[in-house]
């Protein structure tokens, strides 16, 4: 899984590129480079974390990934399958939809936090759980995001999830002039912080998933004769 992951956010990091460069004019926007570096820094950056710093965070790092590495790939699939369905479907709102979508990726979160904690006693693998699933997920969005939105560029299905997404609202109030490099942007700056946040996000309820059940564990422990 650490592998996979590595390759997957040299994978994702190169689509965030490939639309950098095939959107025009879109470098001479002064804050087209710091979106493209910024894009691109925290995608490889999800690439070192599974490669050095996650494994530090549990003594049997294996373990966690049994539970985090389906739960991780679990929440890509729901990611990925929103995402497509969107294109598919084309509502006209999809705003139930992102609700849906990010209400069973949170209780996926907590659900591998919860699992951990029961199957080892302890808090750490939980958190490192949480925050497996937490990278897996996001960086599988991100990659089958960026494909979507090149796949089906310039479509009438595209200009539909435009629509249902409030896109051509946002770049009216916007000021800027281009609509392409406008969404350009607006993609980078979506994965930048939905990465950023996502494994916060995979802390917190891990945590939360745990808690009770390490309560639990505790309370049956100590009315053990």
């Amino acid at each position: 899984m650490r592998r996979i992951m590595v390759i997957g956010a040299i994978v994702t990091a190169a689509l965030v590129l490939f639309g950098v460069f095939t959107t025009p004019h879109f470098l001479d926007v002064g804050r087209g480079w710091i979106g493209a570096v910024a894009a691109t820094g925290i995608v490889l950056a999800y690439g070192a974390a599974a490669h050095l710093v996650i494994p530090a965070l549990d003594r049997e790092p294996a373990q966690v990934l049994r539970v985090a590495g389906p739960a991780g790939l679990a929440a890509g699939a729901v990611y990925a399958v929103e995402t497509i369905a969107e294109y598919v479907v084309r509502p006209a709102d999809n705003t139930p939809w992102g609700l849906a979508e990010f209400g069973l990726v949170f209780a996926l979160m907590a659900v591998a936090g919860g699992v951990l904690a029961w199957s080892t006693g302890r808090l750490r693998p939980a958190l490192a759980g949480g925050l497996w699933t937490g990278l897996i997920g996001p960086l599988i969005w991100y990659a089958v995001t960026l494909s979507a939105f090149y796949l089906f560029r310039g479509t009438a299905a595209q200009e539909a999830v435009f629509r249902a997404e409030g896109d051509y609202e946002d770049f009216a109030r916007s000021g800027m002039v281009d609509f392409d490099v406008f969404v350009m942007g607006d993609f980078l700056g979506a994965g930048f912080y939905h990465l950023l946040l996502s494994p916060v996000f995979g802390l917190v309820l891990g945590a939360l998933g745990a808690a009770p059940v390490l309560l639990f564990r505790r309370k049956r422990a100590n009315s053990a004769p």
